[in-house]
């Protein structure tokens, strides 16, 4: 394991203060979200003075297959008053218990989320027939300066 020392040797004494504006990414984990109970809401805090964007929404650990009976599960990335502002899945579809079928998905990024703020993801559930659906839902941010 290399130590500190030989760590900081690769990088000038004149970039440290620079390290800053390195942009990094933040996976916010929803765990066993339950779709077909209704809609759901989680809110991401972004860290202080850091811009973002959207690089994924992933669904997985799939334990009760989607409904599709009327409408299809989705998930919105986005601010109380436009819950896709950020982005949005598709229409899950009867994404079934197998992580086979459980994608990555990324759809409709457009916007980059202010410093300061917070984020609301939204799980948005299946109508029509008993509705079902549970998984994990995991949502990536960029965050830089």
């Amino acid at each position: 394991m290399p130590s500190i020392a030989s760590i900081s040797g690769e990088i000038r004494i004149g970039e440290y203060k620079d390290l800053y504006k390195v942009p990094f990414a933040v996976t916010y984990v929803f765990e066993a979200q339950d779709f077909g109970a209704g809609d759901w809401t989680q809110l991401i805090e972004t860290p202080p003075g850091y811009y973002g964007f959207l690089k994924t929404i992933d669904l997985y650990n799939v334990t009760e297959i989607f409904s599709t009976t009327t409408t299809e599960a989705k998930v919105n990335v986005g601010t109380a008053g436009d819950a896709d502002a950020y982005g949005s899945s598709p229409d899950l579809g009867a994404l079934a218990v197998d992580a086979a079928d459980s994608p990555t998905i990324t759809y409709g990024v457009t916007q980059i989320i202010p410093a300061n703020s917070s984020v609301q993801v939204q799980g948005i559930a299946p109508t029509g027939g008993t509705p079902t659906g549970i998984a994990t839902t995991a949502v990536t941010i960029i965050y830089f300066k």
